[in-house]
Order: C-alpha cells, then structure tokens, then sequence
C-alpha cells in the first residue's frame, strides 16, 4: 500500500509519517526532502520555480516520481501543492491511500517551526500574546484555503493534539479500520 499524508504545514506529516512507516515496516519518504535532493536546497527549488503555479506543478511531478519509485509500502509526507488539480490526479490512483491529517490552529501553532535559508528547521517561541494572535490567523487561513483543495480527500484523520507517538498509534487503527 502506498499512503499518502496531506495537511497543512506543521500539522505532523513529516514526525508522523516516520513513525507510522515504522510501525507498519514501510519505507519512508518526504516531498520536501526529495527537492532537497534534487535541488540543493528548498530556495534553489523555488528560484528555478518563481511562478506558483509551475513550481506546484513540479512538486506534483516530483511527487509522482516518489511514488513510481515503489512498488508498494511506503508512507510519503506530501508538502502543500497548492491546486487540487494536481492533487486530485495522484489521488485517483487505486494504489494510494490519501489521508488529511488535520488539528486545531492552538495545536498547530505550539508545533510551529521555520526553515532558514540553509534549510535548517528551527521551532519558534511565541509567547507574544500579539505574535499568537498573527500566527493564529495565518494558521486559520490555511485550514480554510486547502479545505478546498484536500476536499476530494475523503480519509480525515483528526490528531487533536496528540503527542506524534500516539497519534500514530491511532492512525494505525484508522488505517486498519479503512482495509
């Protein structure tokens, strides 16, 4: 089975989708990571990309690249593709199972975390009741926009802010429950 994790940044994909890879004995692989590879870095991706829309078609190039790459078992953390015409092809495809993960914008601000140019992650302490407010409204307007775009997504599988071990955990019995 190939298993698809879509969501919006910093919901989990990446931290869950190792875990469950794991758990299930799968291979693992990540959208993100493969431009890292194959571009250098994330911002050589989007200065050969400037324009939205190319540079989401590509990742959907990509991604269709990871996912030829297996013949089966493999969870692969899917990075946001902002049209969901590009979505909805992959998805079409009987050997993927898509699933959203999806979590509340107070649970997704406390995992919040940036890349620097260099593409080191860093998490980001917000304690500024102002700067949780910004960084709130900009969470809420990404679970409104990619509502749209993940809707033909049929498999919902909500975290509410469980630690990644036990959402994993739960993934694997909604996972079962969809076989």
């Amino acid at each position: 089975m190939k298993i698809l994790l879509f969501g919006i940044s910093n919901v989990g994909k990446s931290t869950i989708g190792k875990q469950l890879s794991r758990k299930l004995e799968y291979d693992f692989d990540d959208l993100d990571e493969e431009i890292k590879r194959q571009y250098g870095k994330i911002d050589n991706f989007q200065l050969e990309y400037p324009f939205d829309y190319e540079r989401h078609r590509k990742r959907g190039e990509i991604l269709k690249e990871i996912i030829d790459k297996y013949d089966d078992n493999v969870v692969i953390a899917v990075s946001v593709i902002n049209y969901s015409r590009i979505i909805n092809d992959i998805i079409k495809n009987k050997e993927i199972l898509a699933i959203e993960i999806q979590d509340k914008p107070e649970n997704i601000l406390k995992r919040l975390v940036y890349a620097d140019e260099e593409d080191k992650i860093f998490q980001i302490n917000i304690s500024n009741i102002e700067q949780q407010k910004y960084y709130l409204k900009d969470i809420k307007k990404d679970i409104t926009y990619y509502k749209k775009i993940y809707s033909k997504i049929e498999n919902k599988f909500y975290i509410d802010g469980k630690l990644p071990e036990e959402a994993t955990e739960d993934l694997v019995k909604f996972i079962e429950k969809l076989k």
